[in-house]
């Protein structure tokens, strides 16, 4: 097709699962310094996040909330309460920036040169429908987790109740438990891919709240005339798996520090069953700023996957590479 004057060639197709993988990765290569900062930025507020509740010593054990309970509920729930706050702040900047950069990919995408700054210049049109529809999204996951965690106490008071002494029950009960849980993940699985194209949607199409998530899911959701690989969900997991694996590996990295110090306790003890020191702050800041690093590298690739494929859909359903061309064409005219 040919671009429009100032813009690049632009090859809108339907694509394939590889062919998506293939062209994020090289628009994560040819936008790296961009996508590198917006993705600082996005992560910054989280990390705050950490380093204040680390600071004002509010990263507490199971047991030791356990005990405040106890003895101060008040104290505890004010706790809790701190800790939700500064948790959910730090959701509302990630998702606000996550909008920014569903900008920056799309000027990219579609042959333009993007830019930060306009890229942040648009989000004060969206800044208020982009927190209103973070907190319905986070609402949305949140309530799916019912399923498993109804599952999970079933499963803990069957077994205080009727656990099996003997092998052959014992097996039996072990994979049944195990079935009910990944069944009751199901749900949750799929709710979470079909909110993955809400950013999208709010930043491309100027929709919000509960008509972003509709929109989102209207384009993820399985199509009945397709096999099972076919269908957007499955698509979309497949696209996203590479990136979870990278993650990991990429994680495992910030867990070095602790690592190291949990080493040198069990050196210094004897036995990694010895009383061990409480993790010093420096250890703790030190995996959280990795964390953080770690996190900024990442995130730009799972917001080009998801909006690439939002604009595959597109193209696939909606015929928007013949809507594109046509607009450009307008526009030389």
């Amino acid at each position: 097709m040919p671009a429009a004057p100032g813009l690049a060639p632009v090859d809108l197709r339907p694509l394939t699962t590889s062919e998506l993988i293939d062209r994020g990765f090289s628009l994560y290569r040819a936008h790296f310094a961009g996508f590198l900062l917006l993705a600082l930025l996005c992560q910054t507020a989280p990390l705050l996040g950490q380093l204040l509740l680390t600071a004002l010593n509010l990263n507490p054990t199971q047991e030791e909330l356990t005990n405040e309970l106890m003895v101060s509920p008040a104290r505890f729930f004010e706790k809790v309460g701190l800790i939700l706050a500064i948790i959910i702040i730090g959701q509302l900047v990630v998702f606000a920036f996550e909008v920014v950069i569903a900008f920056y990919i799309s000027d990219a995408y579609l042959g333009k040169i993007p830019s930060v700054k306009e890229s942040l210049g648009k989000l004060k049109s969206c800044l208020g429908p982009s927190m209103w529809t973070c907190l319905l999204n986070r609402v949305m996951i949140a309530l799916t987790l019912i399923f498993p965690i109804v599952a999970a106490t079933a499963i803990y008071f069957y077994s205080q109740v009727y656990l099996p002494e003997d092998f052959l029950p014992l097996i039996c009960f072990a994979i049944g438990a195990g079935t009910l849980l990944v069944a009751s993940a199901a749900p949750v699985l799929v709710v979470f891919m079909r909110l993955m194209l809400t950013v999208p949607a709010l930043a491309i199409e100027n929709r919000s709240g509960w008509k972003a998530i509709q929109r989102s899911s209207e384009l993820v959701r399985y199509d009945p005339g397709l096999g099972f690989l076919y269908w957007g969900e499955m698509r979309l997991s497949f696209l996203l798996l590479p990136l979870f694996i990278i993650e990991l590996l990429i994680l495992s990295l910030t867990a070095l520090p602790m690592a190291v110090h949990q080493f040198g306790e069990v050196v210094r003890h004897g036995s990694p069953g010895g009383s061990f020191a409480a993790t010093p702050d420096s250890v703790t800041i030190a995996s959280q700023i990795l964390m953080f690093l770690a996190g900024s590298l990442i995130l730009p690739l799972y917001s080009i996957a998801t909006t690439l494929f939002y604009y595959d859909i597109r193209i696939r359903r909606e015929g928007f590479d013949l809507e594109y061309m046509s607009g450009q064409l307008g526009e030389r005219k």
